[in-house]
């Protein structure tokens, strides 16, 4: 009930009450700006797969020297920590869609430092047996109203995961990699530089398959936006 009176609240524009502190504020989206500031920023990153870097001198990582993703680029602003991560699994698991908005919102803020932009959003898809659990697809909301705000056209057809594969959560990074090889399917698709869409970045497995079949249909330049990164003292792939 209370998730149903935030989205009343925001959709006609009322005082909104943060979802974390509970307090009003007029800013529409679930979260005000002073508790904005508790949300952790990424900071030097690779341009490549958003690892944490000491600096900005370099702007690749030394994994992705040696082993470049197959997506171009990782538009992230902040670190999968609290309190982030907990809105981001209450958004996913709990069907916090009221917390979309404001999800979108951290993708922008980190994309408008960008120099160059999309022809078209596509979200990481989900396969129907798991869609039809959850309810929805949490990287399909976020890609529609992205697409929305940023006047970008968004396809959520032509790429349809067709293997239902183990949940990544379980799995290490070299798993994940031979879990998720082959789930993807790609229908042809009128675009040469598109962004995929999902709430988190871990490992980069599934973004990289998906960002491999993308580009074997003829797609050029796959650039991956996401909410927030893991961050691990080590590159989650090594």
């Amino acid at each position: 009930m209370r998730h149903k009176l935030l989205s009343i609240a925001q959709s006609i524009r009322l005082p909104s009450i943060c979802s974390l502190c509970n307090q009003f504020h007029k800013n529409s989206l679930a979260v005000c700006k002073a508790c904005m500031l508790f949300m952790i920023p990424l900071g030097p990153s690779c341009t490549q797969c958003g690892f944490p870097l000491s600096d900005n001198t370099y702007l690749i990582c030394g994994y992705c020297i040696k082993n470049p993703p197959s997506f171009d680029s990782a538009t992230i602003a902040y670190r999968f920590e609290e309190p982030l991560r907990s809105l981001l699994h209450r958004f996913k698991n709990r069907e916090g869609l009221y917390l979309g908005s404001f999800l979108s919102q951290l993708i922008i803020n980190a994309w408008q430092k960008q120099p160059t932009q999309p022809q078209c959003l596509i979200p990481v898809p989900m396969h129907p047996k798991k869609l039809k659990i959850r309810g929805f697809n949490q990287a399909a909301v976020l890609t529609r109203l992205l697409a929305k705000q940023l006047k970008i056209p968004y396809d959520l057809i032509s790429c349809q995961k067709k293997i239902n594969t183990q949940p990544q959560a379980l799995l290490d990074g070299k798993k994940r990699t031979q879990n998720i090889k082959g789930a993807f399917s790609i229908k042809k698709i009128p675009y040469t530089h598109i962004a995929l869409i999902d709430d988190l970045l871990t490992t980069g497995s599934t973004a990289n398959e998906l960002a491999q079949t993308l580009k074997k249909s003829g797609i050029e330049t796959v650039e991956l936006w996401c909410c927030a990164r893991t961050v691990k003292h080590a590159h989650p792939n090594e």
